[in-house]
């Protein structure tokens, strides 16, 4: 017996490791159903004989995030959702063990839908096998969620039910991360250098950049770095001798001076003779310092695309956000530089000053790693470096060769495209996949 969309009582879910999907389906059905009474989340249990791991954290994830949503707002929908256990996923007659008393229950209530994109292949065949077989008496029906063209397909008979549910919807950054059990590190910061961003991108457009990087005063960062490779704190260059005096030689070309009298007087590293100021407080210093070395780029980068998309487009901006799992040790985290959000579909944009291919194609890997760790398999990447163009293109190439990820997932970006119209136009045909 078929049925509507918008008249079943219950909605079962199979959630893995990704509840992204499981919250996408919920949501359009919520939006779509009054008369939906209970959700089912049908997950994995942690069984270490079978090496199973659970997904009992990710269903308790979910059902926070909807608790959260419509706990106020729908009417029937009963709370907290239903947890069905599964022992071993990989079994058939424990599965259909395991779901007896839910499928009672579905009997009695006459109506209900499944949809069948989470989970395990043993899960979603055993589950949709048996669910199916429930008697001709009871409405049902059976949906898939196609994750690379973001549609929701009705079994019987084949159906889109919504062509782009990005169009209908929509997560932000924060309850995407919670979803996945993660939270945010830190906080969002004070514009203290608007008047410095502002000289980087009259520097970009106008083809000067090279002169802030230029040998003959520019800014080198081997001359601020510690033995290992990383910014040195103040302290650390005063005590090395060769580096102090180096520094101290160092009189910085009209563009470095320029970017250090823009800033506000207490983190200028530089008076106005061109002399270094060791006197600075320590964390001014390093707040400069890091802002110089890399910080600018992921303000611009953020600026310019906030800006030509944050109207009538349906994207929501994030950036700077240091994410980490509530159980990690204070100093263990990962960062990303710039966050889209397109409804649900997440785009994670990481920048670097770096130009050396080998450092270019790490922080591609650890890119392309976060965003479906946070997005799921349909998450994009974007990587935007100080790369030459047949650089550029090695690493895009190399990284969808190592990664296995689609062309359409990862975009690579280099020194050239850093104006602000080529910026846009690639960026917005990598997500709309149009100029």
């Amino acid at each position: 017996m078929s049925m509507n969309i918008d008249n079943f009582k219950d909605l079962v879910l199979l959630v893995g490791t990704n509840p992204l999907p499981n919250f996408v389906v919920a949501e359009f059905f919520l939006k779509k159903n009054e008369n939906i009474e209970k959700i089912w989340l049908i997950h994995s249990e942690k069984n270490e004989n079978y090496f199973q791991a659970g997904t009992l954290e990710c269903a308790k994830n979910l059902e926070k995030i909807i608790t959260d949503r419509w706990k106020d707002k729908h009417k029937k929908l009963q709370f907290p959702l239903e947890k069905n256990p599964l022992s071993d996923v990989s079994n058939a007659s424990k599965i259909t063990a395991n779901i007896k008393n839910m499928i009672t229950e579905l009997k009695e209530n006459k109506s209900f839908h499944f949809n069948y994109t989470g989970g395990t292949k043993s899960m979603s065949t055993h589950s949709y096998w048996n669910l199916e077989r429930i008697g001709e008496d009871v409405k049902k029906s059976f949906s898939y969620l196609d994750g690379r063209n973001f549609r929701l397909i009705l079994d019987y008979p084949d159906e889109v039910i919504a062509d782009d549910l990005r169009q209908e919807v929509n997560i932000t950054f924060k309850e995407l991360i919670e979803l996945h059990g993660f939270e945010r590190r830190n906080e969002d910061g004070t514009n203290l250098f608007a008047n410095t961003l502002e000289i980087f991108t009259n520097l970009i457009e106008s083809d000067r950049l090279g002169e802030f990087y230029e040998d003959n005063g520019g800014y080198n960062r081997k001359l601020f770095e510690n033995d290992k490779g990383e910014l040195a704190e103040k302290g650390q260059l005063k005590s090395n001798k060769k580096k102090k005096e180096k520094i101290d030689e160092l009189k910085p070309n009209k563009i470095f001076q320029d970017i250090i009298d823009s800033m506000p007087e207490e983190y200028r590293i530089f008076d106005n003779n061109g002399a270094f100021k060791w006197g600075l407080a320590k964390n001014n210093f390093k707040k400069t310092l890091k802002y110089i070395d890399g910080e600018w780029l992921e303000g611009y980068i953020a600026k310019i695309l906030e800006d030509e998309f944050c109207n009538n487009t349906g994207i929501t901006f994030n950036n700077d956000w240091e994410i980490k799992k509530p159980d990690w040790p204070g100093d263990a985290y990962f960062q990303l530089d710039v966050i889209m959000v397109h409804g649900y579909q997440l785009t994670g944009i990481s920048c670097t000053t770096a130009k050396k291919k080998s450092l270019c194609k790490s922080k591609g890997f650890e890119i392309i790693h976060r965003t479906k760790q946070i997005g799921g398999d349909e998450a994009k990447a974007v990587l935007i470096a100080f790369m030459d163009a047949k650089t550029r293109d090695a690493v895009q190439r190399e990284l969808l060769y190592d990664t296995g990820v689609t062309q359409g997932n990862i975009c690579v970006l280099g020194i050239n495209d850093l104006k602000k119209d080529k910026l846009i136009k690639k960026i917005k045909k990598f997500i709309f996949d149009k100029d």
